[in-house]
């Protein structure tokens, strides 16, 4: 299947297509869809490491518009060729997230991965500070599942709605976990600035403004280095993220 300039330029530099089918939906929230997939080629090319994403291609059966979104993903058997990936669904429906909605055993898109980023302890960390919101739980989840029981952990998420807390979060021994409600493109970076201590390792992801002025705070902070941080915008407030092309 072709995808425009964008498909063109992932193939040249290696990335293959995948073809995921849908095996089955868990609803884990009232706004949280997991989609259980059959992915027997994704890992000759994808890695199951804490934090790795790949591109889904999905195309509105309505105006013919293919659309590519980021996801992490949330679970793997390998052995098995088999992942899941979490959606987060709000109003007005995005075009993954209505894909998602209606999803049905069966249903395909097609998958493809390069140049995922994966989550690594920095191995002169003092502690481990985890930001984000409802859209990066999955990589957050997989994050807590791969640290060592013996690091301290706090994590912080910006919730945009009530229901945010009921999506479920992974344990791990020594992990705090705390919400913070958005009231504003600054309100993340206060909530975290209690958290923010040298020698700390960093990790966020979420909304482009929140993460501007969290970015500001991290920087001030003592010992910020490049290894210790790692700040990514997943998505803009009011704007889709990603690429489309019409087929």
């Amino acid at each position: 299947m072709p995808h425009g300039f964008d498909g063109a330029v992932l193939r040249v530099l290696g990335a293959k297509e995948h073809a995921l089918t849908v095996r089955g939906t868990t609803r884990l929230a009232p706004h949280f869809l997991r989609v259980h997939f059959d992915a027997p080629t994704l890992f000759q090319q994808a890695t199951d490491s804490p934090g790795a994403w790949i591109r889904l291609w999905i195309v509105d059966p309505v105006t013919g518009v293919e659309f590519q979104r980021a996801y992490t993903i949330a679970g793997a058997d390998v052995a098995a060729g088999r992942i899941d990936v979490d959606f987060l669904l709000h109003e007005p429906a995005g075009p993954a997230s209505a894909w998602a909605s209606s999803a049905d055993a069966g249903d395909q898109v097609i998958a493809q991965s390069l140049g995922s980023t994966s989550f690594a302890c920095a191995p002169d960390t003092t502690g481990l500070v985890l930001i984000g919101d409802a859209a990066s739980v999955p990589a957050i989840n997989a994050i807590l599942r791969s640290i060592p029981p013996e690091l301290e952990t706090a994590v912080l998420l910006e919730q945009a709605h009530d229901e945010d807390e009921l999506i479920p979060l992974a344990s791990a021994a020594r992990a705090s976990i705390q919400w913070a409600a958005r009231s504003g493109p600054a309100s993340l970076a206060l909530a975290a600035a209690d958290l923010l201590s040298p020698g700390k390792q960093v990790w966020a992801a979420g909304e482009t403004g929140s993460l501007k002025a969290l970015r500001a705070a991290v920087k001030d902070r003592v010992g910020g280095g490049r290894k210790s941080v790692h700040v990514q915008a997943y998505w803009i407030e009011g704007r889709a993220m990603g690429r489309e092309r019409r087929l």
